[in-house]
């Protein structure tokens, strides 16, 4: 299984918060946190005070499961194609009589 990172900044204060929709979204894609660093506050004696936080994403992709459902997926396709060429086959010896012209 491999797995991808990614970092991204989250920041906050008084005037709403930067990041957290970016965030958001991409734990809807199916990220998730793997780590939250806070990277502490900043702003002056003037400045409104903002935090930020480093969030570590990580997104574990399953290509060894992926091909396996495929493949699984063929063989009950084989296995419902299979059992209707043998009721095709069984009525057309039911219909078929004498020489069959």
């Amino acid at each position: 299984m491999s797995m991808t990172q990614k970092a991204m900044i989250v920041k906050t204060g008084p005037n709403g918060n930067d990041g957290l929709e970016e965030l958001n979204i991409e734990l809807e894609r199916g990220w998730v946190v793997a780590d939250v660093a806070s990277m502490g506050g900043a702003g002056g004696a003037t400045d409104e005070p903002v935090v930020a936080a480093l969030v570590i994403l990580e997104h574990r992709d399953r290509p060894d499961v992926e091909p396996e459902i495929a493949t699984e997926a063929v063989d009950i396709e084989e296995e419902e194609a299979e059992e209707v060429v043998d009721e095709v086959v069984d009525e057309i010896d039911e219909v078929v009589e004498g020489d069959g012209i």
